[in-house]
């Protein structure tokens, strides 16, 4: 499986979240990680958010619990999916996280100034 270009940022986000996928204008990913986690919580939160990627699952349209299945690398019996005319993304870009995380009170900056990518 190809695993298409991709950013990584560790940044603060809502104690929930370990990890969250966005796709970019240019078909590329910004993968942002929870700082608030041990580094092996954010080890395992990269490889289940890369394996979202290898898989395409942001334009596929399966249910999300098959896919978080998938990513996690374990069986589930897929829930049918509701029937829509296109497959639709996680986020519609990355102004749709920030207004997120902004709403939550997770994000007092602009998301561009968030942490460094990780090599």
């Amino acid at each position: 499986m190809r695993i298409p270009d991709h950013y990584v940022r560790v940044i603060e986000l809502p104690p929930a979240v370990k990890g969250v996928s966005v796709p970019n204008e240019d078909g590329t990913f910004s993968i942002y990680i929870n700082a608030l986690y041990d580094a092996g919580t954010q080890r395992r939160a990269l490889e289940h958010e890369l394996e979202h990627l290898a898989r395409d699952h942001f334009y596929k349209a399966e249910s999300v619990a098959l896919q978080e299945a998938e990513a996690e690398k374990t069986a589930a019996r897929p829930l049918p999916a509701p029937p829509r005319e296109k497959p639709r993304l996680f986020y519609e870009g990355l102004r749709a996280l920030e207004q997120y995380l902004r709403s939550v009170g997770a994000l007092e900056k602009p998301i561009e100034e968030l942490g460094e990518p990780l090599n």
